[in-house]
């Protein structure tokens, strides 16, 4: 990791506060959008792909944007170098953009959320409580 080896300002890029900050709030995003990936999954076995069509349409927006924060926050990290050709991080951004528009543009994926939603036709949404304990995976709490 170039953060424990790269110095700056006298110190570690690991021991710089803001540095810190980056990495906590990165692990923290890849870590909700892996859960919210691991509950659609769960949900379109449960329910079908139609039933979990909310959660697909936020996963479409969700990971994407997670993918491209996370990799603007690591060539902060890496400086000049995390542009040039001596990483593939300009390569995994411009492909994590992409991704952004390939399968509809974010804008179109919240609208068709918040449309399920304002219909009550999501798990969550208008459902009521019954579909809801439904919706949540065996051995976990409400």
């Amino acid at each position: 990791m170039i953060a424990k080896n790269r110095v700056a300002f006298g110190a570690r890029l690991a021991d710089q506060g803001v540095v810190q900050d980056l990495i906590a709030r990165s692990r923290i995003e890849i870590d909700q959008a892996r859960l919210y990936v691991q509950r659609t999954a769960w949900l379109i076995d449960q329910h079908g792909a139609k039933g979990a069509r909310s959660e697909i349409g936020g996963i479409k927006v969700a990971a994407p944007n997670v993918a491209t924060t996370v990799i603007a926050r690591t060539i902060e990290v890496f400086g000049g170098a995390g542009l040039s050709d001596d990483t593939p991080l300009a390569y995994f951004y411009a492909w994590a953009r992409v991704l952004r528009i390939a399968d509809g543009p974010d804008a179109v994926h919240r609208r068709t959320i918040a449309r399920l939603e304002l219909n009550g036709k999501t798990l969550r949404g208008g459902a009521g409580p019954a579909a809801l304990a439904s919706a949540v995976p065996p051995g976990r709490p409400a």
